[in-house]
């Protein structure tokens, strides 16, 4: 397929005429911080739009532009933003403790815990961390003390947070990174030194020979297999794939750890576990527990999460601390967030609406007779500029990712916004009215952009 021809000037001179006050913002912030922004995700070219207030399904910029928001901090928004179950939560807390942290175990926390073990993993136990990065490498570090091997196994181009134990073949150049035959590591930060990648095993996600072949061959070696179920939070395993996963993991005996941060309680209430029927030996969580506020989990079988108890002796146990772990505020959010998305018809709601956007947005594309693939389930999706199927990290990056983004760029000038290239996420904020304004807007985009004999 050839690439949809796009005049890049005229999209990011429409975005700039739009959003000057955050291109002032941008170089004052980029004087304070490295890059003008906190997290190297929150960039993009020309400049990222500095947000100031945000209400339901909608968001507002420094410059004043309203937008239908399909960001919604990367997923972690799920009711909407200021739900009044959220602050509600808030309020409970405050009036209720009298403080936002007590540094001690709370009623709460035993209850959020009772839940997320009982949706993700019956019989096994949680302990709560600060964020989705501590959880991930939280069950590394389990993994390895309960294995005692070092090497990690993990599939290219999926993402398990900003550490370097974890930093390797996230999103190496195609050009770098060899063949299907020659899966080395690859050190996606200058931080990353040889001693870890020498640990560390690169699988492709959704190929099952090669996935076999590499585990039978190091499984002695291996702590554990850690992978995103659904790449991106929106690329599915066949379910083929993932069954044989479970079941060669099991065989190995090396421990499976699900990176549910994106998907847990969002491609379905169970997460992906629920959607591939298939229990992991330890499940990561983050964004939707919390609500909105920091928070991570590590949900997994009894035996492996029991090298964390404090009272065993300190060479059989794994140390983990932190003054802010299961702190009041981000519990009782999440816990009143994942109560109220389990409401009957809650869910099935979401998961309409969505499915009515991706219709929409695949309809505009299509009678423009652009190929793309939609994929993606739950309240996330994403699509991508190709012809073929896209089922990993190197079908990705051989789409029209560029034609892309500045699809991505225009339907912002015109108030719909995402991050340019990353999935829609949408809220049960978010209503039919919505919906429909954004297809409309995605149309006019296409009208705009796309020169009508593009095939």
């Amino acid at each position: 397929m050839e690439a949809v021809q796009i005049d890049e000037r005229a999209v990011i001179a429409r975005f700039e005429a739009r959003t000057r006050s955050s291109a002032r913002m941008f170089r004052r912030a980029a004087s304070v911080t490295p890059g003008g922004v906190s997290a190297g995700i929150k960039f993009f070219e020309p400049y990222p739009l500095f947000m100031e207030r945000a209400g339901g399904s909608h968001i507002w910029d420094v410059d004043g532009n309203e937008y239908v928001d399909y960001l919604m901090s990367y997923g972690a928004i799920i009711l909407g933003h200021g739900d009044d179950v959220v602050k509600g939560a808030i309020d409970s807390v405050l009036k209720g403790s009298g403080t936002t942290v007590l540094g001690t175990p709370t009623r709460a926390e035993v209850e959020h815990g009772e839940t997320l073990r009982d949706i993700y993993h019956p019989d096994g136990m949680v302990r709560f961390t600060n964020s989705g990065l501590e959880a991930t490498l939280l069950a590394t570090r389990l993994a390895k003390a309960f294995t005692g091997r070092r090497k990690v196994a993990k599939f290219e181009g999926h993402y398990h947070g900003a550490v370097d134990r974890l930093l390797f073949s996230y999103a190496p150049p195609l050009g770098r990174i060899g063949n299907r035959a020659s899966l080395a590591p690859f050190a996606d930060s200058a931080d990353v030194d040889e001693g870890i990648l020498s640990d560390s095993l690169v699988l492709e996600f959704n190929d099952w020979e090669s996935t076999e072949e590499r585990l039978r061959q190091h499984a002695k070696e291996l702590a554990c297999v850690i992978m995103e179920p659904f790449e991106e939070g929106v690329i599915p395993g066949d379910r083929k794939f993932m069954a044989d996963l479970r079941k060669l993991t099991r065989d190995l005996k090396v421990p499976l750890i699900y990176d549910e941060v994106k998907t847990g309680f969002r491609v379905r209430y169970g997460g992906a576990s629920e959607f591939y029927s298939i229990v992991p030996d330890i499940t990561c969580l983050g964004k939707i527990i919390g609500g909105g506020l920091p928070i991570g989990a590590v949900v997994g079988d009894a035996e492996i999460m029991g090298l964390l108890d404090p009272r065993r002796d300190a060479s059989s146990r794994v140390f983990h601390s932190g003054t802010f772990n299961g702190n009041p505020l981000s519990i009782s959010v999440g816990k009143a967030t994942v109560e109220a998305l389990g409401r009957r018809g809650r869910f099935d709601t979401l998961l309409a609406r969505t499915d009515s956007l991706k219709r929409g947005i695949s309809s505009a594309l299509n009678q423009r007779d652009i190929h793309h693939n939609m994929v993606g389930e739950g309240g996330m999706f994403n699509f991508y500029l190709t012809s073929n199927r896209v089922k990993n990290y190197r079908d990705v990056k051989r789409s029209d990712l560029r034609s892309r983004r500045l699809l991505d760029i225009d339907l912002i000038s015109r108030g719909v916004y995402l991050k340019p290239e990353n999935r829609f996420c949408l809220s049960l904020a978010h209503t039919n009215d919505d919906v429909k304004l954004t297809t409309e807007k995605f149309e006019e985009t296409m009208d705009a952009v796309v020169p009508s004999s593009v095939s």
